[in-house]
């Protein structure tokens, strides 16, 4: 009966402990935007209460483009209770290369940005924290992405460009050796 009664506590004791470990367990997910091209993309993700959380954004570029985005938690509060927040709010900006992701930029704080000129690639944007209100964390993201003209546009508009000078120096040229009417 002793050792009934031990077993009966031990289970007991073991499931309080399991419980507990998943109130301030963490969180993850990833969220795939695909293949950018120029555009506007978003993502948003809520936490639970207590819990801390480290998500991925992953997104694709074919070509070279301009990126920025802007990531923000929502604070809400009532009186003195937070009722919706994010402690510990940070993202880094990371590129897949040959051994694993490796990071471009890192910003913490709240309203997180990053603006940077991306080669062609697989990125991802690795966001973490704590919830910390009441009802637990929000945070929400934007993506802009412009399309960055490739080599040979710029040497049209450069070979445009010096026919332009060319042309305005000959007619200098042509203005100056008119005689002038006496």
């Amino acid at each position: 009966m002793e050792k009934q009664r031990a077993m009966a506590f031990i289970k007991s004791v073991g499931l309080v402990l399991v419980l507990a470990a998943g109130i301030g367990s963490a969180q993850a997910s990833t969220t795939q935007l695909g293949t950018l091209s120029a555009g506007d993309y978003s993502f948003s993700s809520y936490v639970s209460p207590g819990h801390s959380f480290n998500n991925f954004v992953r997104f694709r570029l074919d070509d070279a483009a301009q990126v920025t985005s802007f990531i923000g938690s929502l604070e809400l509060s009532f009186a003195s209770f937070s009722l919706l927040g994010i402690d510990n709010f940070s993202a880094s900006l990371q590129k897949l290369g040959s051994g694993g992701f490796q990071t471009l930029s890192t910003a913490a704080g709240d309203g997180l940005s990053f603006n940077d000129l991306l080669a062609p690639g697989r990125y991802r944007i690795a966001l973490s924290g704590d919830s910390s209100g009441l009802l637990g964390g929000f945070y929400q993201g934007a993506l802009h992405v412009a399309a960055v003209p490739e080599a040979d546009t710029w040497i049209m508009l450069l070979v445009g460009f010096g026919i332009v000078l060319y042309q305005l120096r000959r007619k200098q040229r042509s203005i100056e050796m008119e005689p002038l009417a006496t």
